[in-house]
This record gives structure tokens, C-alpha cells and sequence, in this order.
């Protein structure tokens, strides 16, 4: 039950990075390029990364190729979650973006969230 409850605070991620990846596809689609898409907030109409916190979310960052960063609060309520972060990786895939998502060697891959 425990594994099941940080899974479901480590999914606030998924949700919050929502926005952010629609922002990455819609560049995606003017550009067709990965490496044109821009990696600051402002550049893809978001708001700041401190924006994107939320109860069991430090930050939302965007790196090179469209890479979206989920940091994790340092909290008790996640476990051992608590403190690590996982990552959206867009592959291009006949002109559509699809996400793979990676643990960073940081977040155990049981809590994982689902693509």
C-alpha cells in the first residue's frame, strides 16, 4: 500500500509536466527539429519552473532537445522517493513526438509514473 501511495505523489509530476509538454510538441511541429526547441520557460509560452511546484513537486525544468526535468520535494511523505527527480525524453517517430520517461538513477522505477 505504502509503494502505491508515493507512486500516486510522484504522479503529480506527470501532471504538472502536462503543459510542458504540449508546449515542446507544438515547437516540435513548427520547427521539426528537437534541438530547436527552446529551453527557457518564457521561449515556450510557460511560466517559471517555480511556477510548476506543487505539494510533492520542487520544479519543472526544460533541457536540451525538449529533456523535461521533474525535480521531487525533499519530503517524508514520499519515501524514498523523497528528493530525486525523473525526466521526459521526446523521440521524434514518423514526424510525432513520443515520451519516454527515465527514472535518472535517482527515483526507484516502481514510482514511476505511467507515460
Amino acid at each position: 500500500y505504502q509503494d502505491y501511495t508515493i507512486r500516486s505523489r510522484v504522479s503529480e509530476g506527470a501532471s504538472l509536466a502536462g503543459a510542458t509538454k504540449t508546449a515542446i510538441d507544438v515547437s516540435f511541429s513548427e520547427t521539426g527539429s528537437l534541438s530547436a526547441v527552446p529551453t527557457t520557460p518564457a521561449s515556450l509560452g510557460l511560466a517559471s519552473p517555480a511556477s510548476y511546484q506543487g505539494k510533492y513537486v520542487l520544479s519543472i525544468t526544460v533541457g536540451p532537445s525538449g529533456l523535461i526535468t521533474v525535480a521531487l520535494q525533499s519530503i517524508g511523505d514520499l519515501g524514498t522517493a523523497s528528493g530525486t527527480n525523473f525526466s521526459y525524453s521526446p523521440i521524434s517517430r514518423g514526424g510525432n513526438l513520443e515520451w519516454n520517461i527515465l527514472d535518472n538513477g535517482s527515483l526507484p522505477a516502481k514510482y514511476l509514473p505511467r507515460r
